[in-house]
């Protein structure tokens, strides 16, 4: 076997999972395997027609043996006749494509719902997708990621969902589902890109939903991604799949639905007629697959609630009762159809040349229907976390909310939310946060009940109060902050407007330049003597403010100058084996600051307990060197445990469902948590004139 050109070893971490590891064994085996064929060939091969056969030999290997690359790859041999084939450059970087292919999938198998028993087990499908994440690698083209799902709102529509139009559910979705072709962006300069493929039409006349809902329902998930920037997301309708023009998303963006709606039934006859197999029998499938079989009682489950409406399950045709018995054969029968549809329609999305699936695509079933938002209701909490449920379970207990005239989302009551005369709505940001607005006309900030924002702001940080106005007042602004608690002065007076200053020197503040900054929480290096009352020691103890209040008088151009906000929860939430919260509070950590903020600070604690709620809360600075600042510099490093988790922080705190990456509008007031949540700021343009006033409150 000829000697293989020396490439850098991957880290060692990306191979302490062994689904990883035989993934990256059989691409190692199957390049040398490829290697032992080239160089097997004789001298003589050096001649026109033996290259020929070479690469005749090449081509007909097993395609199973061959990664996406090699059917392409050009085979040099060394014109003195010597049996050693060159690697080519682009086969030593598929190589090294492996690990951050591997990263990837960290990053995809993170969003995954997994059932308890395989938890801490590795992850089945990463041998099978490895090759396709490379392939996009090798093409540098976004990873391409399908998901057959948002077909309709369940039919029950009385107890179960709000309406037959997207609501908070669908608002998070989507989001979630950016934030995943996000983080992939972070790592991997092409991105991904996710095509919904919506499975609406194909079963939605089976349960009795209408056409024309599904239309609806699909239309209103585009202009909801649309009009919050969600740009990674593709979707595509059946007819896309069958490349049925006029009707594919292409060919209707500016017709009526009901033109669509006309042909539905030839789009769906034309489905079923090229990919419904006339040989699959559904029993069979549920009886010697496993994973048809936990769909199909998935089905059944759902079903029954579904379809508890339907007056074909109760009377037959003489309208005389139903057995039991026989309505749960019929609900059996519906499931069977549904399975049928779903083995066509992932044969449509294979064969879809719109998707052009790699030859390595295979669908996979995770063996139950997990809760999603077509069927579920999103109700969000004073605490800031989400419960879902069916209607009827929020129906009593909670309020329904209204959004643009229509049912959006429940909410757990509670007096913060009732401002009495001053008419506001309510709308949850992802992947944290609060906006509310005017709802009744115009309104000034006067009115603004600063208490309420406040004690609102210590669990749905931030609370972005947008729309009023007097907000760029500064006696108003000044006021406010009186109201809402005890405003702290600092040494340039009680507000700080933050702009750039334009010193590019050593010594100037990266807080008042147009740079990025380090995530951070505000008052770190605020201190107070302190002396204990027992032993009369005096000890210097950090005193950071518990708020703080913003304004915007100008913003950065847009696609700049964000602000973005990590909150602690989400952190401790998201935050994986072998790290825990309960690790973290014992962990100190020291930090090494040069130029402005020439500080050295040590044994700062690394979660702290938050003064109303005991909630862990992450006191943190992020690391920030030369490369990114030509400002101060800051170095930090552990007392006490492995210095692996500083990286660990950085990035999740950057991770999409953490961190909220928030745009300002002139005029917005915001109101922050500094104890539950670090902030920071992406840079803006130089010489803009971005302005932001900010006031301390405790």
């Amino acid at each position: 076997m000829s000697s293989l050109t020396q490439v850098s070893p991957s880290p060692p971490y990306l191979f302490k999972d062994p689904a990883i590891v035989e993934a990256t064994l059989m691409t190692l085996l199957a390049r040398v395997k490829i290697l032992e064929d080239r160089t097997s060939c004789d001298s003589a091969a050096t001649s026109t027609s033996s290259k020929q056969v070479l690469h005749a030999q090449i081509e007909h290997q097993s395609t199973e043996s061959l990664l996406p690359n090699e059917r392409i790859s050009v085979v040099n041999l060394i014109p003195d006749g010597e049996k050693t084939a060159a690697i080519s450059v682009s086969e030593v970087e598929s190589f090294e494509d492996v690990g951050l292919a591997n990263t990837i999938l960290d990053v995809i198998t993170s969003y995954g719902v997994r059932e308890e028993q395989s938890q801490g087990k590795p992850c089945e499908a990463r041998k099978k997708f490895l090759p396709v994440v490379l392939e996009c690698l090798k093409a540098e083209a976004p990873i391409k990621l399908i998901l057959p799902a948002f077909p309709f709102k369940s039919p029950n529509r009385s107890n179960k969902v709000l309406g037959a139009l997207p609501d908070l559910g669908e608002a998070i979705a989507l989001e979630t589902l950016q934030g995943l072709c996000d983080n992939i962006q972070d790592i991997y300069e092409h991105g991904a890109h996710c095509y919904i493929t919506s499975d609406g039409l194909v079963y939605n006349d089976i349960l009795g939903v209408d056409d024309l809902d599904v239309l609806n329902y699909g239309q209103e998930l585009r202009d909801m991604a649309k009009r919050r920037g969600l740009t990674s997301l593709k979707f595509l309708r059946l007819a896309d799949l069958l490349a049925m023009a006029p009707h594919r998303s292409s060919d209707t963006r500016s017709r009526k639905l009901s033109t669509t709606e006309k042909h539905v039934t030839c789009i769906r006859r034309e489905f079923l007629a090229r990919y419904l197999s006339p040989g699959f029998d559904a029993s069979v499938a549920i009886k010697e697959d496993i994973d048809t079989r936990l769909t199909y009682q998935g089905y059944l489950r759902f079903l029954k609630r579904d379809l508890e409406g339907w007056e074909e399950l109760r009377y037959d045709e003489a309208r005389k009762p139903i057995s039991s018995k026989k309505s749960q054969k019929m609900i059996g029968d519906i499931a069977k159809r549904m399975i049928a549809r779903g083995a066509a329609f992932a044969a449509a999305i294979r064969d879809s040349r719109n998707l052009q699936i790699p030859r390595q695509f295979d669908s996979t079933t995770f063996g139950q229907i997990w809760r999603d938002p077509m069927a579920l209701d999103h109700c969000p909490g004073l605490d800031g976390s989400f419960e879902t449920g069916h209607a009827e379970d929020f129906a009593n207990t909670h309020d329904l909310i209204y959004l643009h005239g229509r049912p959006y989302y429940y909410r757990e009551k509670s007096e913060l939310f009732d401002w009495g005369d001053t008419k506001v709505e309510f709308e949850p940001m992802y992947p944290c946060g609060l906006v509310i607005r005017p709802s009744d006309g115009p309104l000034s900030a006067r009115h603004i009940p600063m208490g309420k924002v406040k004690q609102l702001s210590i669990n749905l940080s931030p609370i972005v109060l947008r729309g009023f106005q007097d907000t760029l007042d500064e006696d108003v602004y000044l006021d406010k902050a009186h109201e809402a608690g005890k405003v702290l002065p600092w040494s340039f007076g009680i507000i700080q407007k933050v702009k750039d200053a334009g010193d590019n020197t050593k010594q100037g503040n990266n807080v008042t330049s147009n740079e990025a900054m380090p995530m951070h929480f505000d008052g770190m290096f605020k201190f107070e003597e302190i002396q204990d009352p027992v032993t009369g020691e005096t000890h210097r103890v950090q005193i950071p403010p518990g708020f703080q209040f913003f304004t915007a008088p100008v913003v950065a151009p847009e696609g700049t100058g964000y602000t973005l906000f990590a909150s602690s929860r989400l952190f401790f939430k998201y935050l994986r084996a072998p790290y825990s919260a309960e690790r973290f509070e014992k962990i100190r950590w020291n930090m090494d600051n040069d130029g402005f903020w020439n500080a050295k600070m040590k044994d700062l604690p690394l979660v702290v307990r938050h003064p109303e709620t005991n909630a862990p809360c992450l006191r943190w600075h992020e690391p920030w060197d030369e490369t990114k600042t030509k400002f101060s510099t800051c170095t930090v490093t552990l007392s006490n445990d492995e210095a692996e988790i500083i990286d660990v922080i950085t990035k999740l705190l950057y991770d999409r469902r953490v961190v909220l990456r928030f745009t300002w509008r002139k005029g917005d007031w915001l109101v922050n948590d500094n104890t539950s949540m670090l902030h920071t700021r992406t840079g803006y343009t130089s010489g803009c004139d971005r302005e932001l006033w900010r006031i301390h409150f405790d």
